[in-house]
């Protein structure tokens, strides 16, 4: 019987719906140099840090030293700084946010995001922020040295809870991205996968190691995992 005391959320396509802003970004800024963002694309990239993202993006489509990694990366933010305050939260997740804060099971956030990314994205989740403390931005803290999918994110994230799990294996990691599934894995926690399967794989060799794979948020059963159920007053 698993005992998760801890559970850790990914931001982008999990908590937050701005992995469309991402592909539009993209898209525009690759049509430049008749290329296009295409849906494998999205899915190797999905969930690293920007920079790293990037790099690869230009690598991947042979644009390496033809066009600069960091003003790719300035025009991105250009665009998508307009865009990303208006994104909504995914299904589901408030409910889950809510119910585990009235459990009293310690949650943190850990993206790929840097502090600038972050605030611009969960501006307008104010409550959200309000019962989510703890969050470890990859994109630009120094102690991660290695973003998703390497498990450094999640073992940084695990350290910095004030009251720390046991063990890996005592936390639960929601995840919408494979390189963000591996990290957990790599890291030996437990992780629930909530993938957009259009662009998105479930990792070869690993589908033993997910917990579940759900299409949304509104499916996941707390009790399926040990955690305490929903009970009737529960709600968005």
């Amino acid at each position: 019987m698993l005992k998760i005391t801890h559970v850790i959320f990914d931001l982008d396509g999990l908590l937050i719906d701005t992995e469309v802003v991402f592909s539009k970004v993209n898209q525009c800024l690759l049509s430049k140099y008749d290329k296009k963002f295409t849906p494998h694309l999205r899915g190797l990239v999905t969930g690293m840090p920007k920079k790293a993202a990037v790099t690869y993006i230009l690598e991947h489509e042979k644009l390496s030293g033809k066009v600069d990694v960091d003003e790719y990366c300035k025009k991105y933010d250009e665009m998508a700084e307009e865009m990303l305050p208006k994104c909504s939260l995914m299904p589901g997740v408030m409910k889950l946010v809510r119910h585990l804060k009235t459990h009293r099971i310690p949650m943190a956030i850990c993206t790929g995001a840097t502090k600038k990314e972050f605030e611009i994205k969960t501006r307008h989740h104010k409550e959200l922020l309000d019962l989510i403390s703890l969050w470890v931005l990859s994109g630009d803290d120094p102690a991660i040295k290695r973003g998703k999918p390497a498990p450094d994110p999640f073992l940084v994230t695990m350290d910095r809870f004030k009251q720390k799990p046991e063990k890996a294996e005592n936390v639960l990691v929601f995840e919408d991205a494979t390189n963000g599934v591996c990290a957990a894995i790599a890291a030996g926690m437990n992780v629930v996968m909530v993938p957009d399967l259009t662009y998105m794989k479930i990792p070869e060799g690993l589908e033993n190691k997910i917990n579940s794979v759900l299409k949304s948020l509104e499916d996941f059963k707390p009790e399926s995992v040990g955690l305490p159920a929903y009970d009737a007053s529960s709600n968005e």
